[in-house]
């Protein structure tokens, strides 16, 4: 028998990966949030300042961890993207100084339940994400009241996906959402925790995943990506997601599903920024 087929799921606000069975993985660090899940058993994630062993782990954003597990376990993964709601909430109620949160308590029942349940669907089922949805909003009902991300973020997070352009213009993104350049690049950073060009990166990443379940090559990805070869791929895809392009690429191993739309608009943003002249019907016309 062939070893177990992943799945990576890429939804608006997160991605998702499941692994059947997941034994120990060097130290990696993401530059988002991240929700770790042992379907069958405990994992334990060591960093510089400890290990953490639980069920259901929360990792703070660039946290450099290994991940070991005493035998090969079923592993949950929802990589959050930093420009969405959940992170905002999440940077905002979980102390910087706790690189790690055990959910486990938190986790029992329902979410435990849904991301295991989830093991046994076939690979690459958009069910997948739908599930992932069901997990985080029994992690965190209460970020459902928190206010939506600042609409000029949104707006440039909008208008990346919506165009993945080749790199970075902070100078047009700026007079698109009516602020100074350096306002923008501050407030991106503030909100988010990472920059505009890292942001960027994740995006890329993204539309490369994307490519890869339409069967493209490494190359031709690499360059419709616009990734200066597939070594500057690999070492993005080391970094968001802890796989390496090859492996993604390959359907005998993961298998892939892609249920984001690349850009969400803000239909009233001058209503949640107080600037009721600044309304952007659709980012991807303006970036």
């Amino acid at each position: 028998m062939g070893d177990p087929v992943a799945s990576l799921s890429i939804s608006e606000d997160f991605a998702t990966y499941v692994s059947p069975r997941f034994g120990s993985r060097d130290s990696t660090s993401r530059p988002s949030m991240v929700i770790v899940i042992g379907a069958s058993d405990e994992i334990r994630l060591v960093t510089e300042r400890g290990a953490y062993t639980g069920r259901c782990l929360l990792v703070s954003p660039n946290v450099s961890r290994s991940i070991e597990v005493n035998n090969a376990t079923g592993l949950y993964s929802i990589q959050l993207d930093p420009a969405s709601r959940l992170s905002q909430y999440l940077r905002r109620h979980v102390p910087g100084e706790k690189p790690v949160v055990d959910l486990s308590k938190k986790a029992e029942g329902f979410a435990l339940e849904t991301s295991g349940a989830a093991l046994g669907k076939p690979p690459g089922d958009p069910d997948i994400a739908a599930a992932s949805q069901r997990v985080l909003d029994a992690l965190f009902g209460d970020a459902v009241a928190f206010p939506a991300t600042e609409c000029r973020v949104q707006t440039v997070a909008g208008c990346l996906k919506a165009r993945v352009p080749v790199r970075t213009d902070p100078r047009s993104l700026a007079r698109l959402c009516g602020i100074s350049e350096s306002r923008l690049v501050h407030l991106f950073a503030s909100v988010t925790g990472v920059s505009i060009r890292e942001y960027l990166l994740w995006v890329k990443a993204r539309k490369a995943v994307s490519m890869f379940a339409s069967g493209k090559t490494l190359t031709e990805v690499a360059h419709a990506t616009s990734f200066s070869d597939q070594a500057h791929l690999s070492r993005t895809f080391k970094r968001y997601f802890g796989l390496t392009p090859s492996f993604l690429s390959n359907p005998r191993l993961v298998r892939i599903s892609n249920s984001a739309t690349g850009c969400r608009a803000e239909p009233d943003c001058g209503r949640h920024c107080g600037h009721s002249s600044f309304r952007i019907a659709d980012p991807a016309k303006l970036c």
